[in-house]
């Protein structure tokens, strides 16, 4: 039996090979002229006297004692016009947690605790998100919604650059700004899985973020250092919640709802560096929750044909229903393994009409993404060579991870948070211990 395989070929034409290939000199165009008008002294038509008087970055903490004291301290040693807190929002920690956060809300006069008891916590990040805003709401009933921020970090998330509040402040000095999301690197990138996860990072994420930012203005948000305008956050509560409880990737759900409110998020050239899981049981663990909450997001707002009918433009609608249909990709990779494998022991045979050129571009089309953004990054050549054939293998973790959230939608299965191990990292300090030191990105 002869199957062709034309049809797989037009799959990826159109849904990777034209995208990945079109994103390289689109970001490069937009770094381009970002430059000269850096440069010209252009600037963003935001208004830096126009910066939130209050910028809270809520930080929900389950045992979180190798982290925590860190992650404060950078925080408390940005500058900022205005005022920042902090509220660490313990989660029924039987760590050191606690006593690390009331040493610090002892020592700050603008580090707050809110510690969760036993009847409610534990029911995920959003649960406790939800009630660190309901807290800070009750605590602060006379403040200007409009002229407050509040950002999530997690609590091993810091802040790589000294201006990167004052950059957040001055992005929503743009009164049209709903919310924000910065670039994330990996602290522990001296660990080789670690590492590929920082090239991911800085491949997929920061070139589509910057490139969506500009082209669709979809731009998604991530759960750690992402920054929401307090009006936007109270709206949505008052219309159910504001981080969804039952979702998986609460930010990316509450990210999609901001956008179909007609709400605009930003993405801003500031990094916050965070621990990458160090074996691959823990990053299956981790992105098994990820397709989860990703499939979970397509059903709500895709599937059921929310985003088609909201009242936002063409544009924007095209790119979340790529974006959210992107799980799709491993599944036809699956497909192309079992095609090629049937035909290696003789059950079939594959015909194809395109040539071997073609079909090489299809299997690769994202390494030119890859060498971009690490040579964007400063990534020295000889770490290039070594990444970028194992950042092929390793974007392969995909498939069992998308099954297995596949999985667990059809069988209804209870979404349930786990969370992830730290490795107490301090520094993103040396050369030889970074794939990455240095972004320049400006």
């Amino acid at each position: 039996m002869t199957i062709s395989t034309d049809f797989l070929t037009f799959f990826f034409l159109s849904f990777c090979v034209f995208y990945n290939l079109s994103l390289c000199p689109l970001f490069l165009i937009i770094q381009f002229y970002s430059s000269r008008r850096s440069g010209s002294g252009k600037g963003m038509a935001a208004n830096p006297a126009k910066e939130p008087s209050v910028i809270t970055v809520m930080i929900p903490a389950l045992n979180e004692e190798q982290v925590l004291k860190e992650t404060v301290q950078r925080l408390l040693a940005l500058p900022y016009p205005s005022r920042l807190e902090v509220l660490i929002i313990d989660d029924y920690s039987d760590d050191k947690t606690v006593a690390i956060a009331e040493r610090l809300s002892a020592a700050h006069e603008n580090v707050h605790l809110l510690r969760r008891g036993p009847y409610r916590s534990r029911r995920g990040k959003a649960d406790a998100l939800n009630h660190g805003f309901s807290h800070l709401r009750n605590r602060f009933l006379d403040r200007d919604l409009e002229n407050w921020v509040i950002g999530v970090f997690d609590a091993d998330g810091r802040p790589m650059e000294d201006d990167f509040l004052i950059e957040v402040g001055r992005v929503f000095g743009d009164d049209s700004v709903a919310a924000t999301q910065c670039g994330v690197r990996i602290r522990n990138g001296y660990h080789l899985l670690a590492a590929l996860q920082d090239v991911e990072f800085l491949a997929w994420s920061f070139i589509a973020q910057t490139v969506r930012n500009r082209i669709s203005g979809a731009v998604g948000l991530g759960g750690n250092g992402q920054f929401i305008r307090a009006s936007v956050l109270n709206q949505l509560s008052q219309e159910g919640s504001g981080w969804d409880a039952m979702s998986l990737t609460e930010d990316l759900d509450i990210g999609v709802r901001i956008l179909l409110d007609g709400g605009r998020i930003r993405f801003i050239n500031r990094w916050i560096e965070q621990e990458g899981v160090e074996s691959f049981k823990a990053l299956l663990r981790q992105r098994h929750r990820w397709a989860w909450g990703t499939l979970q997001v397509f059903l709500k707002y895709l599937l059921s044909g929310r985003i088609m009918t909201a009242k936002i433009s063409l544009v924007k609608k095209l790119d979340l229903h790529y974006y959210l249909s992107f799980w799709i990709v491993p599944f036809v990779v699956l497909v192309c393994f079992f095609l090629s494998l049937l035909n290696l022991t003789g059950v079939i045979r594959i015909a194809n009409n395109f040539g071997p050129a073609l079909l090489l571009i299809n299997s690769f089309s994202f390494v030119p993404l890859i060498i971009l953004g690490l040579l964007w990054a400063k990534v020295p050549i000889y770490k290039t060579l070594y990444l970028v054939p194992l950042a092929v293998i390793y974007a392969y973790h995909w498939i069992p991870a998308v099954i297995l959230g596949c999985m667990s939608i059809l069988i209804n299965r209870k979404p349930h948070w786990v969370k992830t191990k730290r490795y107490a990292v301090v520094e993103m300090s040396t050369e030889k211990e970074t794939i990455a030191v240095e972004v320049i990105a400006k």
